[in-house]
């Protein structure tokens, strides 16, 4: 998310600093809208703070969710933003021992940064090493990791991998949108619950948004599951059952998780 007046400058800024190819821009009933090709798999969309419905307003209180982006070497894509002036958060590791932080993009957007392994990928990589969604879809900061797993297992039907009280996390799963929906193959996003004391109310909102894939066929009758089991979503944004719809809800800890829908061609 970007503002209007900026929405072009941040189209350029990701294409040059990070090497991720613009395929086009349109302007719907949603606003504009980029869609970035990432180097190695996967489509980022790049949306205006723009249009008539409250899911595209700019909160003023940032989230406590992080959408992840793969690199093969952390090390060596922090030496490269810092050249460029970008800079980043403190390296931490995830409890499997995945090394992340956060980069701040453009009007200083963080983007988490997260290390797995380049395997027999011989592939040659824009500078930058960012080459696409990973391993680590989504790592979100709860204050009960146990309670927070059976609420995700509950409402979005993730699975649950392991929870570790001692160690304060759970590691979730659900199937990749993208690679069922384009590729029709199946491929695991993780995500990580990490236990914090921080708890951040709401609204709010991150500029990298984690979206959720929800198919046109069953869009309103999940979101009105959603409001009998008492979990109370926004309006809809869009149509999705024609083009494309959206929408928020938050946890226990007020995380703001997005859900959309969108016709597969």
């Amino acid at each position: 998310m970007v503002e209007p007046e900026n929405f072009d400058k941040a189209v350029q800024w990701y294409e040059e600093m990070l090497g991720w190819k613009c395929l086009d821009k349109v302007t719907s009933w949603v606003g504009r809208k980029a869609f970035m090709k990432l180097p190695r798999s996967g489509v980022v969309t790049i949306k205006s703070f723009e249009g008539e419905y409250d899911h595209f307003y700019p909160a003023k209180a940032e989230g406590n969710v992080k959408l992840g982006f793969a690199t093969y070497n952390l090390d060596e894509t922090l030496r490269y933003l810092e050249d460029k002036n970008v800079k980043f958060t403190e390296i931490k590791a995830l409890p499997n021992g995945q090394r992340f932080c956060d980069i701040f993009a453009y009007e200083n957007t963080k983007l988490t940064i997260a290390e797995e392994s380049r395997g027999e990928d011989k592939t040659e990589y824009p500078p930058s090493g960012i080459v696409g969604f990973g391993t680590v879809n989504t790592i979100i900061y709860v204050t009960n990791p146990e309670l927070s797993a059976e609420w995700y297992k509950k409402h979005l039907g993730f699975d649950i991998v392991e929870v570790d009280e001692e160690k304060g996390y759970a590691h979730l799963r659900t199937e990749d949108a993208y690679d069922r929906n384009v590729l029709d193959q199946c491929f695991w996003d993780n995500i990580w619950l990490l236990k914090t004391n921080e708890v951040v109310e709401k609204p709010n909102d991150n500029k990298a948004r984690t979206y959720y894939d929800i198919r046109p066929e069953v869009f309103f009758k999940e979101y009105n599951k959603l409001i009998k089991n008492g979990v109370k979503p926004s309006e809809i944004a869009g149509d999705p059952i024609n083009g494309w719809g959206g929408f928020h809800i938050y946890d226990t800890d007020h995380n703001r998780i997005n859900v959309w829908s969108y016709t597969a061609n």
